[in-house]
């Protein structure tokens, strides 16, 4: 029983990670139905951004933060606009190999500037080990679980009480009608691409803060987009209780059947996830279901 309550903890910490990337590509979907790949990328540059800040420049830490999401969000901004805008009323599996071709770009040059190496974080964040019972959960997966709940706290507030994320709502659920009342839908795409950029950017943050950056960090963006299906591709929620229940699905799984293969159980339980989504529900636990004529 205490080995399941630890897996389970470590398993809703480590999923909450999974959900701020899934939540940066759901905004993006729920607006412009199309699924970005560039996430990961923004969430990976986000991170070195901010290390960037920190180490090299040597800026407070908040004010490094600030800058990181600044500089994200601006790069963001300028994939939409010189990237994804020309390619409006297209095929959206256009979009999508778009995002796919930013993904390799950036990621080339990620690997560039790391040069194989692996950058850490200065020791301002909290570390060591923190016991509740019988359970060992590590501080800084609990930083990274807070940082989430905070984005997704926020996220709430803006959509529910700002004029541009209410803009946002009016545009996700349909363009023209929400142009018809004087919203620029041109306008509201931009503010999507720099806002989802800044969530990736956190989510890239907190897991740097776990896992360092190095190059398998922008590929955090495969189990976001696994999360997405589960939860559904247009629901915030859905992201977040998704992350959660993959973490959970992956820590419990290692932990009773790596013993009997010898490891890597948590990396194939979320394909198996992921198939079963498919087969199942494949609009997610949270998505919409839309009957199409053919």
């Amino acid at each position: 029983m205490d080995q399941l309550s630890q897996l389970v903890v470590t398993g809703v910490l480590g999923g909450s990670l999974y959900s701020l990337v899934a939540v940066s590509v759901v905004l993006i979907y729920k607006s412009t139905q199309v699924v970005s790949l560039a996430h990961g990328q923004l969430m990976a540059f986000g991170a070195l951004f901010y290390w960037i800040c920190l180490s090299l420049l040597g800026l407070n830490p908040f004010l490094g933060f600030l800058l990181a999401l600044g500089a994200t969000g601006f790069l963001g901004l300028i994939i939409e606009q010189a990237a994804i805008r020309p390619l409006i009323g297209q095929p959206l599996f256009t979009s999508f190999l778009m995002t796919f071709s930013l993904f390799m770009v950036l990621d080339g040059i990620f690997q560039l500037i790391l040069k194989g190496q692996s950058k850490s974080f200065p020791s301002i964040f909290p570390s060591g080990l923190l016991s509740i019972g019988s359970i060992n959960v590590p501080v800084s997966k609990i930083f990274s679980f807070v940082m989430a709940v905070f984005v997704f706290g926020l996220l709430g507030i803006f959509f529910k009480y700002t004029k541009i994320g209410l803009g946002m709502r009016a545009t996700s659920e349909n363009h023209e009608l929400a142009q018809s009342i004087g919203i620029s839908v041109k306008s509201i795409f931009s503010w999507i691409w720099i806002i989802s950029a800044i969530v990736a950017a956190i989510g890239g943050i907190a897991a740097a803060n776990v896992m360092d950056i190095h190059y398998p960090l922008p590929y955090i963006i495969i189990k976001g987009l696994i999360v997405c299906l589960l939860g559904g591709l247009e629901s915030i929620v859905g992201a977040l209780v998704g992350g959660i229940c993959l973490g959970i699905i992956e820590n419990v799984s290692a932990g009773y059947l790596d013993p009997f293969v010898g490891g890597g159980i948590q990396e194939v339980a979320a394909f198996v996830v992921l198939l079963i989504i498919l087969l199942v529900k494949p609009y997610g636990l949270f998505g919409e279901v839309r009957i199409e004529r053919i």
